[in-house]
């Protein structure tokens, strides 16, 4: 087979998988995010963040989400390393972005959260206080929407 010919297969393949990745509905990713923001809340909650929660994010996010976990580990590590914002200014946009699409905001979806941010905070040594406040506040505010 000529040179040429397995690039161009090795492009459709590529584009192929790429049209998979944008084919992820926006309210769905969108709801990841936040998920991502959350979980990024409370695990900075304490005493700040340290490498075992990042590295038990990926994870639980990973399980969790299974292929689409890229779209919370991204966001999460775009908070931690770049925006770097104030709790109450993570927790408030997720929250935004939680009623934006509450539509497509299933029951399963919203388990699915709750679970995330549950696991976050046990992830490492335990709840705090601080933490079992923000679980409980985002779990009575997303059971509200």
């Amino acid at each position: 087979m000529p040179f040429w010919k397995s690039v161009s297969l090795t492009g459709i393949n590529f584009l192929n998988s790429r049209n998979r990745v944008n084919n992820m509905d926006i309210q769905k990713r969108e709801i990841y995010r936040s998920i991502a923001e959350v979980a990024y809340v409370i695990a900075k909650a304490d005493k700040g963040l340290s490498a075992t929660e990042r590295m038990a994010f990926n994870d639980i996010i990973q399980k969790e989400l299974d292929y689409d976990s890229w779209v919370a580990q991204s966001r999460f590590e775009l908070l931690d390393e770049v925006t770097q914002p104030s709790l109450e200014a993570a927790y408030k946009e997720a929250m935004v972005d939680f009623k934006r699409y509450k539509n497509h905001l299933t029951p399963e979806l919203k388990e699915k959260a709750k679970r995330v941010v549950k696991q976050v905070a046990e992830s490492c040594c335990g709840f705090s206080a601080k933490e079992a406040l923000i679980l409980t506040r985002f779990e009575r505010d997303l059971d509200e929407l």
